[in-house]
C-alpha cells in the first residue's frame, strides 16, 4: 500500500510526528513517502492509497499559513473514486484554549467533503511527541492499515 505523509510544521513538532508515523507505516510494510503540504499538489493524492496529514493549529484556531493553498485545493478534488483513505494527527499548545488543536478537525472535514474515507481516529498531542504518545500512533497506524485492507483488499 502506498502511503503519503504530509506535514506543516513551524516548530518541528508536526514534522516529528510525520517522521514517527513514517517509521510505524514502514514497519507494517507500507511504501511510504513523506513531504510538506506546501510543496504538494492535492491532485496528486489520488496516486496514493492513503494520505496522512500531520499539522499544527495556527493562531485563532486555523490551519497553518503555509498549508492554506493545499487546504483550498483539497476542496476541489474528488477522492471518492479511489477511494483515498486518510488520517490526521495534530499538535498544539493548550495555552490557546478553545483554539487548541483545531486544525486537524478542519482538515478532516475538507477530506471527508472531497470523498476521502476516514481511516483512523484523529490523534492530537500536546506539543512534541513523547514515548507516552507511541501507543496512540501505533493504534492510528493499525486503524489506517485495517481501513486500507477493507477498502482496497490485500493489493
Amino acid at each position: 500500500m502506498k502511503v503519503l505523509i504530509l506535514y506543516a510544521s513551524i516548530t518541528g513538532n508536526a514534522k516529528g510526528m510525520a517522521r514517527i508515523l513514517e517509521q510505524f507505516f514502514d514497519h507494517v510494510g507500507a511504501t511510504v513517502t513523506v513531504g510538506t503540504m506546501q510543496q504538494t499538489d492535492a491532485a496528486t493524492l489520488n496516486d496514493y492509497d492513503a494520505i496522512i496529514l500531520s499539522t499544527y493549529t495556527w493562531s485563532g484556531g486555523t490551519i497553518p499559513e503555509e498549508a492554506e493553498d493545499f487546504f483550498g485545493d483539497l476542496q476541489s478534488v474528488d477522492f471518492s473514486a479511489g477511494p483515498l483513505v486518510f488520517g490526521v494527527v495534530g499538535t498544539g499548545d493548550p495555552f490557546y484554549g478553545e483554539d487548541y488543536n483545531t486544525a486537524p478537525d478542519l482538515f478532516t472535514a475538507a477530506l471527508r467533503a472531497s470523498g476521502a474515507v476516514r481511516g483512523a481516529t484523529t490523534v492530537k498531542i500536546e506539543q512534541n511527541a513523547t514515548d507516552a504518545d507511541m501507543p496512540a500512533f501505533a493504534q492510528f497506524t493499525k486503524q489506517v492499515m485495517a481501513k486500507l485492507k477493507e477498502v482496497h483488499g490485500d493489493a
